[in-house]
């Protein structure tokens, strides 16, 4: 009498957890609209500045998975690391702040398991050296970044691009 009891709550429960866990998928079709519409455009604005679009090396190691919550994830800690990078003044410091604040914002609003990520601790303080240098290098690091940003947006976009057959030309 008392197995069956169980093994209804336990199926019971599993149902629960299946049907509350649809709930923190991301909607990334909404994702990449507004990808599309914003993001696109200020990343690429970031990119001139920084020189990283004239760049032929490699931006680095982005976004190795085909999951799209592991791109997602990706994408959300490269923009906010471009905060990470230092100081900066004049035009720069907003394209890295704007890309930052609106991936960050349409990831939080569009997926709830990234909003509940664990805060990033609070970046070093810059050392200090020349200080032409240490701009420059700066520069460099936010185009890099900048790189595998757009990277990883393009292997998203990529990823739910509508399907074209051979004879739909």
């Amino acid at each position: 009498m008392i197995l069956p009891r169980v093994l209804s709550c336990a199926v019971l429960l599993l149902l629960l957890v299946a049907v509350l866990g649809r709930g923190r998928r991301c909607s990334i079709a909404k994702i990449l609209r507004q990808y599309r519409a914003v993001i696109f455009h200020e990343l690429q604005n970031l990119r001139n500045l920084t020189g990283s679009v004239y760049r032929s090396g490699r931006a680095g190691p982005a976004c190795r998975s085909d999951k799209d919550h592991k791109i997602l994830l990706s994408i959300y800690n490269i923009s906010m690391s471009l905060r990470e990078v230092g100081p900066l003044q004049g035009p720069e410091e907003l394209a890295v702040w704007r890309v930052a604040r609106n991936t960050n914002f349409v990831l939080r609003e569009n997926c709830r398991k990234i909003s509940k990520s664990p805060p990033r601790p609070a970046p070093a303080l810059p050392r200090r050296g020349a200080p032409g240098r240490g701009r420059r290098q700066r520069l460099r690091e936010i185009g890099r970044r900048a790189e595998r940003l757009a990277t990883c947006w393009e292997k998203l976009n990529a990823l739910h691009a509508p399907r074209r057959e051979p004879w739909d030309s």
